[in-house]
């Protein structure tokens, strides 16, 4: 048996060992943390992909390379699925894009982050930490593809950033951009800012994020749920978890041409035609490859919508 002044250096030392660990995790976690907030939704105009498609609205949506990014193909291709018996993986080189959505009455909106100038020097951008070098895909750009540089070409001045998911490579450009403006993510979708380990900071002053909450959205089948963003019928977000457990497809139903923009849930237009869903790099394979048949589903029922992909500067149209 343990005597009295035994057991209280026990406990003295394990409350120092669990202050200890509370204060490096607290270290660590912190770079993650960012206020949640809800986005405010309007009410729904239409709820039937039959009453959208026939009421086009004055909107438009132009998608942009901001670089280059090098990974390996079974981290976006997933070389487990049954039709991938003959790929080998490969590195391959993958454009990181963005896409200007500019309504007729609401202004210029920015769809994901893409990259911020600094991959033109360094391959791993602002991203630093003890696994980036060995777990990272490697960035390329020329001067003046940056994600800034691209909305003053373009004379965007952006009211707001709605983000497929919050991956670097769709966070990365946002560094370079206002902060007092709404940032918009799909509910619970997990930002990845971890001190020492893999850091970048690119939401750094941004003071909230707005989520979308999926729960007062129409079934707008085969997709899914979704959300009338601006309440007029223009611009929709649509839940599509796997890649990520927040992730959102974004449907522009402009006049000149109707278009979803389907992220990571479909990176290329290839891995379309293949019908093989994300690899490695999504939190849910499964659910993945689920939200990538409905991708296909909806196409097939609808091919009047143009899918614009996250890493493809070809469009399916």
């Amino acid at each position: 048996m343990k005597s009295p002044k035994t057991a209280r250096k026990m406990w003295i030392a394990a409350g120092i060992t669990l202050g200890a660990l509370i204060i490096v995790s607290g270290l660590i976690v912190q770079p993650s943390l960012i206020r949640r907030v809800p986005f405010t939704l309007p009410e729904a105009s239409l709820d039937t992909w039959e009453a959208i498609l026939s009421n086009p609205r004055p909107i438009s949506v132009r998608t942009f390379s901001t670089g280059t990014m090098k990974t390996d193909l079974s981290g976006i291709l997933n070389l487990e699925h049954p039709a991938a018996t003959d790929i080998e993986d490969t590195p391959v080189d993958l454009p990181v894009n963005v896409s200007i959505v500019r309504h007729a009455e609401r202004g210029a909106y920015l769809v994901d982050g893409g990259l911020d100038a600094s991959y033109v020097h360094n391959p791993f951008g602002t991203m630093r930490g003890l696994i980036v070098e060995r777990f990272l895909g490697k960035g390329s750009q020329e001067p003046g593809q940056d994600t800034a540089s691209l909305l003053d070409r373009e004379q965007a001045a952006i009211q707001g950033v709605f983000l497929t998911h919050l991956h670097m490579d769709h966070t990365a450009g946002l560094v370079d951009l206002p902060k007092d403006i709404p940032y918009v993510v799909g509910e619970n979708e997990r930002y990845v800012n971890f001190r020492f380990i893999i850091q970048g900071d690119h939401l750094a002053g941004v003071p909230e994020l707005q989520e979308i909450a999926f729960d007062k959205g129409v079934d707008l089948a085969p997709l899914g749920t979704a959300v009338d963003l601006f309440g007029d019928g223009s611009f929709w977000a649509i839940r599509s978890p796997g890649h990520s457990a927040g992730h959102v497809l974004y449907f522009v139903n402009g006049v000149e041409e109707q278009v979803l923009l389907t992220g990571d849930a479909c990176n290329t237009l290839e891995q379309f035609s293949t019908g093989i869903g994300p690899g490695f790099y999504s939190s849910d394979v499964a659910q993945a490859q689920a939200s990538m048949d409905r991708i296909i589903r909806f196409k097939n029922q609808h091919p009047q919508v143009a899918l614009s992909f996250g890493h493809d500067q070809a469009m399916l149209r």
